[in-house]
């Protein structure tokens, strides 16, 4: 009888350890940058996960059983696949390419050194062993290179290694959309290093920070989990809308088709297929507020608050993503107003009566509209930078999730959350212009100024984006100072 009893207890635990490794998993995280708050939610089932951000416009897809990603635009409805390709540790010599005026430009060499160093450090994380690891991007480009990339990423995180953790062969290489020739005829050979062996996990704290060629600090985003839960969830939630059209390219994704009315069918789709999570061994972390919304909280006497909308973009040169551009300028604009007494929250909404509405709740005294456009001069553009440093880091180093998916991260608080004027800037090319529209108006809807900032490069890697911002910011502390 107690042999009985005994292999029964064994035949139940071994079955709850197996639903325990197959449960399906809700992960919340925010992501923090530069005062501002952001969130998003990843929902992992078997060989597959999805992430949303911003109120569910942002969604991603990575379908490790297809080995490949998919970034999904709701309010479009379209979408864009990321496939694994081969990683390529040594590109072949790069190949001259002919002009269309016949002259042949050779490319440089641009090559990225990623160490990964484990500093011996433990500590218990939600129920889980969490080792520190820190990993360091560096990215050199010689003097004949076409794209100009000099720059450093260090990540300083905290990994789990969790049943729950997708084991993908995603053999990505951060750098196969650059490898055609650039605009101009000319084509750069990359190279891929990697230092240290150790295994990242599922990151549960990561500080990311980028530096310039000078070593000089640009930028730095935090990403910690606030919540870990198990959740019944359905395998449509990882599978694509039947009704939804493939574009080729980041602008065509961002390219919303309509007026934005508010809801959103990824958090539908959220809604319907996720119940309510049951409770794993791990201790409970109240959620921050609505993905994307930057907390705003009580307003300090004495400070004047600004809601900026999101930045829309004009007429684009050939090279350049709009969704980089636009949340470059909407970075960098904030960082510029970053002055005593006066503060900048992001407004969410996309329609005129709901972006006032927005303002009011969040106690604004004024808004900003600001509409970016790019006009293609010298050879080159914008684009190749993101492409490769953005890529590399969510396919090679990881930014907030598996850590190897293309596009995890790029779609969603890369995109949002790390473009800067400084890291766009540096593939400006001679004779490009931006042009800032922008317009400041009082909470109760009056005008309070307008105007039109332009700016043409000088050089190549001349800082036109913040030289416009710079003079915008200058005029709104003037005019909300009076």
């Amino acid at each position: 009888m107690r042999t009985t009893i005994y292999k029964l207890a064994l035949i139940i635990g071994l079955l709850s350890l197996a639903q325990a490794v197959f449960a399906d998993v809700k992960i919340t995280s925010k992501q923090t940058m530069s005062g501002q708050t952001y969130s998003n939610t990843t929902y992992i089932k078997g060989k597959r996960q999805r992430t949303e951000s911003m109120n569910g416009m942002t969604i991603n897809l990575t379908q490790c059983d297809l080995r490949r990603g998919v970034q999904i635009n709701p309010n479009a409805k379209t979408y864009m696949i990321n496939s694994f390709g081969e990683t390529t540790r040594t590109a072949a010599q790069p190949t001259a390419a002919t002009r269309t005026d016949g002259v042949v430009v050779a490319g440089g060499k641009v090559t990225t050194t990623i160490t990964t160093k484990d500093t011996g450090e433990r500590k218990q994380m939600f129920g889980f062993t969490a080792k520190h690891l820190i990993i360091t991007m560096e990215t050199v480009s010689s003097p004949d290179a076409c794209s100009k990339n000099n720059s450093k990423i260090q990540t300083d995180g905290w990994y789990i290694d969790a049943e729950f953790v997708l084991d993908c062969d995603y053999g990505t290489d951060p750098y196969a959309s650059n490898r055609g020739a650039k605009a101009g005829g000319c084509q750069d050979k990359y190279e891929v290093k990697q230092i240290g062996t150790a295994k990242r996990g599922y990151p549960v704290y990561e500080k990311m920070t980028m530096f310039d060629e000078n070593g000089k600090e640009t930028m730095s985003m935090v990403n910690e989990v606030v919540e870990l839960s198990k959740a019944t969830l359905e395998a449509s939630l990882f599978e694509i809308p039947q009704d939804y059209r493939e574009v080729s390219d980041a602008s065509q994704l961002y390219a919303v088709a309509g007026s934005y009315n508010g809801s959103s069918t990824g958090s539908t789709a959220v809604n319907s297929a996720l119940s309510t999570p049951s409770s794993m061994s791990l201790p409970n972390v109240s959620s921050p507020g609505d993905a994307g919304t930057a907390t705003a909280g009580v307003k300090q006497a004495g400070v004047i608050r600004i809601g900026l909308v999101g930045v829309k973009t004009g007429a684009i040169g050939q090279g350049l993503n709009a969704a980089d551009l636009a949340a470059a300028v909407q970075n960098t604009l904030t960082q510029y107003l970053k002055v005593p007494n006066l503060e900048v929250v992001t407004l969410d909404a996309k329609l005129a009566s709901a972006i006032d509405g927005e303002a009011k709740q969040k106690e604004c005294d004024y808004v900003i509209y600001a509409n970016v456009s790019h006009k293609k001069g010298g050879g080159g553009g914008f684009g190749s930078m993101f492409g490769s440093t953005l890529g590399l880091a969510v396919g090679s180093v990881g930014i907030g999730h598996t850590g190897s998916t293309v596009g995890n991260i790029a779609g969603q608080i890369a995109t949002q959350a790390i473009v800067s004027a400084a890291t766009v800037s540096s593939n400006v090319r001679s004779k490009d212009e931006i042009t800032l529209d922008l317009k400041l108006n009082k909470i109760d809807g009056t005008q309070a100024f307008a105007k039109i900032y332009k700016a043409k490069a000088k050089s190549d890697g001349d800082d036109i984006v913040s030289n416009v911002i710079e003079q915008a910011a200058q005029a709104i502390v003037t005019t909300v100072g009076r």
